[in-house]
């Protein structure tokens, strides 16, 4: 974290100096009223009065590179007035680089540790600002993470089947993004990351937020198991300092890591609520608390690591309304090889809101879409970019194989693909059935497959990295059953059955104490 020198004069010279920079540039106290809280556990407050305490303010936030990997996502075609959405990844990590993190977190012993991602939540706000979701994926959930490309040069080659916190050690928070854009198959913005220490600043300068339980709950640490200690009445209760990161941090009082998310979704629902509600957004003394406490514990992209720009995304993320934020946990199932401690995402009901998302689609019944752009094509999924130097159709060797259902559709791409120049292509059984359509490639084989892609007219979200084959793997999913090029089937427009979604605006709800034996209650 960068060190910035003191104001000259103390509290007393400040005042003097923002009152007169007040009288002099009328336009000043709109700095006062920066708003750039944005909804996760790295919601964002900027306030400046005075270029010098602009200046303090930038020096306190940290920046990286945005994205680590090769992947790219699809970005939504422009409505009718020009406007797109928003996707924002909000990062929470457990790291414990510095002694206040070691502090507030224990495991001294894992201070050179690289921090693991433990929230995880994708922030998307429509292009109309009319509506937003945030939407979790536990931290246990097991995922391909792509070959990342630290800031220091390091690569960290591709895995499979890996909980998702691990992105962030494999080269920071561009890691973790490049896995989300893998995923989801969509453009990421930008990201915000908060670590232990931001969490507690955040918590106190804001002056608590309720938080609900149905029952007496103490989330007992026990050595070799953990636990966060929390305990708290029968409730609610305004949580801050050490208990608001106690409560974000919570698992087994509530059951599962399914609880947690859930948990997280309240509190950041809740804080949301407290700060429209509470004034501090309109008191120049409390803004200017809340943006040091903000800026202190930031860690963001680069392209947005600045005041200004911060402030300016803050004003697009105020014009939500709370009612019209919806929350929500990704649907997830037990993963086979370790059903007690690990999940797997229910990847039909998890295609459709990537697909809801990237169509801009509302994900809640209280409003529709905004208007697309006037181009039929505009929002179809780009395909991937081809280099100047990309290799040559007839040295790519790919295998297609059928998992439509429909007879020889794996031999009509194929000739089709012969047609192009793909000489090398060829068809293999099996294939199975498949709900999308997906081409996998080797590491250092990327190159190839964007070729390919661009050939049939496949998105860049139906690449993805697996295994050192150099042959590419073709398997075409029910999302591709007729011609030759590849046209993306119309989004849904309604939430699978198996998402449990909330909104913002909901102050009644608790979070349910699930009791074992004598522990979690008292």
């Amino acid at each position: 974290m960068t060190s910035v020198e003191p104001i000259p004069g103390g509290r007393a010279a400040a005042r003097r100096a923002r009152d007169g920079a007040s009288r002099r540039r009328p336009r000043g106290r709109r700095w006062l009223r920066i708003v750039a809280i944005t909804t996760g556990t790295t919601l964002v407050v900027g306030c400046g009065a005075g270029y010098l305490y602009y200046r303090h303010l930038n020096g306190n936030i940290q920046a990286g590179t945005k994205n680590l990997t090769d992947e790219q996502g699809a970005r939504t075609a422009p409505d009718a007035k020009g406007r797109t959405p928003l996707n924002i990844l909000m990062i929470g990590t457990d790291s414990r680089a510095s002694s206040e993190n070691v502090a507030l977190g224990g495991s001294a012993d894992e201070a050179s540790r690289p921090g693991l991602a433990d929230v995880q939540m994708l922030l998307h706000v429509s292009a109309d600002r009319t509506n937003a979701s945030m939407i979790s994926i536990p931290r246990d959930t097991m995922v391909t993470i792509p070959t990342c490309h630290d800031d220091k040069g390091k690569t960290y080659r591709s895995t499979t089947h890996t909980p998702i916190n691990e992105a962030l050690a494999r080269g920071g928070p561009g890691c973790v993004v490049g896995t989300w854009i893998n995923l989801t198959g969509l453009d990421i913005d930008h990201y915000m990351m908060v670590d232990f220490s931001g969490v507690v600043r955040m918590a106190d300068a804001i002056g608590g937020v309720p938080v609900c339980v149905d029952r007496n709950m103490w989330d007992r640490y026990r050595p070799g198991h953990g636990g966060t200690d929390l305990k708290l009445d029968k409730g609610v209760h305004k949580v801050q300092g050490e208990d608001a990161l106690k409560w974000l941090r919570t698992r087994d009082a509530w059951g599962s890591d399914l609880g947690r998310t859930k948990a997280q979704h309240m509190y950041l629902s809740s804080m949301i609520r407290e700060l429209k509600s509470s004034g501090r957004l309109s008191d120049p003394g409390q803004l200017m608390s809340l943006a040091e406490a903000a800026t202190k514990s930031l860690s963001v992209d680069k392209d947005i690591a600045d005041l200004k720009k911060l402030y300016d995304l803050g004003n697009e993320l105020k014009q939500v309304p709370t009612e019209r934020t919806t929350t929500l946990t990704v649907p997830v199932l037990p993963d086979p090889q370790n059903p007690a401690a690990k999940l797997i995402l229910k990847q039909n009901d998890v295609q459709q809101i990537w697909k809801m998302l990237l169509a801009d689609k509302p994900l809640d019944d209280k409003g529709q879409a905004a208007a697309p752009s006037a181009s039929p094509t505009a929002a179809a999924a780009p395909s991937p970019t081809i280099a100047a130097d990309a290799p040559a159709k007839s040295t790519i060797a790919v295998t297609v194989q059928n998992g439509t259902g429909i007879t020889n559709r794996a031999g009509d791409i194929k000739k089709a693909l012969v047609t192009a120049g793909f000489t090398k292509a060829s068809t293999a059984p099996g294939g199975g059935t498949r709900d999308t359509t997906k081409l996998t490639y080797g590491a250092g084989q990327q190159a190839k497959a964007q070729v390919v892609a661009a050939a049939l007219g496949l998105p860049a979200s139906a690449l993805a990295e697996s295994g050192t084959s150099a042959t590419l793997s073709l398997v075409i999913g029910a999302d591709w059953k007729s011609g030759t090029t590849f046209t993306a089937a119309p989004a849904p427009t309604a939430l699978p059955t198996s998402v449990d979604a909330d909104t913002s605006d909901n102050d009644k709800d608790c979070m349910t104490v699930v009791p074992q034996g004598n522990l979690y209650t008292y």
